[in-house]
């Protein structure tokens, strides 16, 4: 009896400890949402596992291989809105509902993407 109880909990405590990531130069950066939302933003914030408060809303940068048409591969996925940075680089926005790390993950796993990754803010710092 004990066992069948156990084991539900231990699964339901490993999916709800599960964070949302995203690749960095090659490395998996892991973050935890924040309660803190400024009232009027789309931004959500997020903490790294390398300490670093970050914001973010529902774009992520993409640079895709060499000899790759990016516009015409990123056109096959289900965007909102596709927007050419410079000639390699990138900007999508993703529909309302997507997780954005989860979005950013699945491009960046895309053979013919090498980088695909939230489009951070910036807070304003005053000096």
């Amino acid at each position: 009896m004990k066992k069948t109880i156990i084991i539900p909990l231990l699964v339901l405590t490993i999916v709800a400890s599960a964070s949302d990531f995203y690749y960095e130069n090659g490395k998996k950066i892991e973050v935890i949402k924040l309660s803190e939302k400024r009232a009027n933003s789309e931004v959500s914030y997020y903490k790294t596992s390398n300490g670093h408060k970050v914001g973010v809303n529902s774009e992520i940068l993409v640079q895709c291989e060499e000899d790759v048409d990016c516009q015409s591969l990123l056109l096959t996925y289900k965007l909102k809105k596709v927007s050419q940075l410079t000639d390699k680089i990138f900007l999508v926005t993703l529909k309302k509902n997507e997780n954005v790390f989860e979005f950013s993950q699945k491009l960046y796993e895309d053979e013919n993407i090498e980088i695909a990754h939230p489009n951070f803010t910036k807070t304003k710092k005053r000096r």
